[in-house]
């Protein structure tokens, strides 16, 4: 009897065990089963990545054939002043020439009539400036360019004579671009200071006023350049109304 009895609670004691251990794989399968779906749930729950927006590209800068000239604190309207028509990151003609603080330029035209929008960009290669329209009454392109910029170079500190030949050594056909980029060679500084012309070597032959289809009339008197009286309200010829 008491071998039976120690047999039975053998057999109860390795059932339970065998049920124990039973339990336990099914309690570890549903516990992986409960993974998996809470992974699979999770893999369909979350969003794709949104591919991020293309950039336009920027269009690249034109380039021009342009008539330069330059005026100064001696030939500017009223004369002895830095006053411009359009001001827009000077109250006054002014800048250093880098595409932070371009250089006042006019152009032709006036008062909402102008050949460029105030605030229009370019990059003189000859100079090596950039400059900015914030000014009008430019003297007409002659023939054969894309337009006429009228450069200020300071000149306070100089006679008339001395910024006029400043202004007559870059004057001529040149090429420009228009809305550059901001990283082209720059030499810093007021074309016109501490009494002399500080521009690079210019080329021999860039051509005169009359040579390139002007027609004197609009150079204020003299031919030379057409860059004098670009002020003048009634200088038709320039767009002026």
């Amino acid at each position: 009897m008491v071998g039976v009895v120690q047999g039975g609670g053998a057999v109860q004691e390795d059932r339970a065990r065998r049920g124990w251990g039973y339990g336990r794989s099914v309690k570890l399968a549903a516990l992986l089963g409960a993974v998996v779906v809470l992974a699979v749930g999770c893999s369909k729950a979350a969003p794709e990545p949104t591919p991020p927006a293309q950039q336009q590209p920027q269009a690249g800068s034109k380039q021009l054939t342009i008539w330069l000239t330059g005026y100064s604190w001696q030939d500017n309207t009223p004369p002895g002043s830095s006053v411009v028509g359009e001001p827009v990151l000077h109250k006054q003609a002014d800048g250093q020439g880098t595409f932070a603080d371009p250089i006042t330029v006019a152009v032709p035209g006036h008062e909402g009539k102008m050949a460029w929008q105030p605030g229009t960009k370019f990059y003189l290669p000859t100079v090596r400036r950039y400059v900015i329209v914030e000014d009008s009454g430019a003297a007409k392109q002659p023939a054969g360019t894309d337009t006429h910029l009228d450069m200020w170079i300071g000149g306070q500190d100089g006679t008339k004579q001395a910024t006029d030949d400043c202004e007559n050594t870059f004057t001529g056909r040149v090429p420009a671009q228009v809305d550059p980029p901001g990283n082209l060679p720059v030499m810093a500084g007021p074309i016109f200071a501490n009494q002399k012309c500080n521009i690079p070597a210019q080329p021999a032959d860039m051509g005169t006023y009359k040579d390139a289809g002007g027609d004197g009339s609009d150079s204020g008197g003299d031919g030379s350049g057409g860059h004098h009286g670009h002020h003048d309200s009634d200088n038709s010829d320039s767009g002026g109304n």
